[in-house]
C-alpha cells in the first residue's frame, strides 16, 4: 500500500467515526464525488486530531467551516494554551498524483477573507452573507476576554507553488502562514 493509499485509509477511518446523524460523511459507495467530499472534510479532522487533540468527532465537526460563503476559510481552532486563532484552509486530491504534484492556486488563497472576518465584517466584498460558521467564529472570537494578545496564523492544507514565506504572508492577508503539502500530511506531526 503507497502513502496516499494509506491516508485515504485513514481518511475513511474518521469518517466512520462520524456519528450516523452524519449522514455526509457515510455517502452511498457508488457516489464517488460526495465521497471525495468527506474525505476533504475528513482531512480537516485528522489535521484537528493530530494537532489539538481533538478526539471527540462532534467537536471537530464544530470548527469546520467548509460550505457556502465560508470566506474561504475551512476550519478555525482558538487555542487559548498558545493564545493563538488557527485559521484553516484545506484541499484534497482525489488521486494520488494530483495530491502529491497539483499545487492550491493563487485565487484560492486570495479568496481568503481572514481581515474582514476578524474585523468582524458580516459578509464579504461582494455583500454575500458569510455562513453561520463563520460568524460561530466571529462570536467566539469575540467572547475571548484577552483577544488582543492572540496572534493570528493560516495553515493551509495544500501543496503550495514554491512560494517565498513573505509572498504567502501578502496572499493570506497579512497573516503568518504554515503549509503541510504532501509530504508533511504524510510524514505526520
Amino acid at each position: 500500500m503507497n502513502k496516499y493509499d494509506s491516508l485515504v485509509n485513514i481518511l475513511d477511518r474518521l469518517r466512520y467515526e462520524a456519528p450516523q446523524e452524519y449522514k455526509k460523511y457515510r455517502p452511498n459507495n457508488n457516489d464517488d464525488q460526495a465521497t471525495n467530499q468527506a474525505r476533504a472534510k475528513a482531512l480537516i479532522h485528522l489535521y484537528l486530531k493530530v494537532n489539538f487533540g481533538l478526539l471527540d468527532f462532534k467537536s471537530r465537526e464544530r470548527l469546520i467551516t467548509d460550505q457556502s460563503y465560508d470566506a474561504g476559510i475551512d476550519a478555525y481552532f482558538i487555542d487559548v494554551d498558545a493564545k493563538r486563532v488557527v485559521l484553516i484552509q484545506s484541499k484534497f486530491r482525489t488521486s494520488q498524483e494530483n495530491f502529491e504534484n497539483k499545487n492550491i492556486s493563487f485565487d484560492e488563497l486570495l479568496k481568503m477573507d481572514v481581515a474582514r472576518v476578524i474585523d468582524g465584517e458580516s459578509s464579504d466584498e461582494d455583500g454575500n452573507e458569510y455562513n453561520g460558521k463563520i460568524k460561530q467564529l466571529q462570536r467566539e472570537i469575540s467572547e475571548v476576554p484577552d483577544i488582543g494578545r492572540y496572534r493570528y496564523e493560516v495553515v493551509i492544507l495544500a501543496n503550495v507553488d514554491n512560494l517565498k514565506p513573505s509572498q504567502l504572508h501578502r496572499l493570506t492577508g497579512g497573516f503568518p502562514t504554515e503549509v503541510f503539502d504532501n509530504e508533511r500530511v504524510y510524514k505526520g506531526p
